[in-house]
């Protein structure tokens, strides 16, 4: 029996990140960006100014197409911080096959 891409759990076939919501709070400014594969490419999301007390979930639009994904999520002042209780990705399959070989 043939494998399908919706059963492969091995991370080859292609996805599309649409969207990443956040349960986040802290002090300063959150920067996030996702990367593909070796960071051969990358998106910078739009910064998120963080609070200590929030009743929200930003969604920010991602937009990135790539086999894997990372997500990196960074403060770069003194003093800044963040406690990330909820990361949500909203992703689907973009092909149903494979990059060629």
């Amino acid at each position: 029996m043939a494998r399908t891409a919706r059963s492969n759990s091995f991370g080859e076939a292609i996805q599309h990140l649409s969207h990443i919501r956040l349960r986040v709070v802290g002090e300063g400014i959150l920067r996030h960006t996702v990367f593909s594969l070796d960071d051969v490419s990358q998106k910078a999301l739009p910064n998120l100014t963080m609070s200590p007390a929030n009743n929200r979930e930003p969604t920010k639009l991602a937009n990135f197409v790539s086999q894997r994904i990372a997500l990196e999520g960074k403060t770069t002042g003194l003093n800044e911080y963040f406690k990330i209780n909820r990361i949500i990705l909203f992703m689907k399959d973009y092909n149903s096959g494979e990059y060629p070989g």
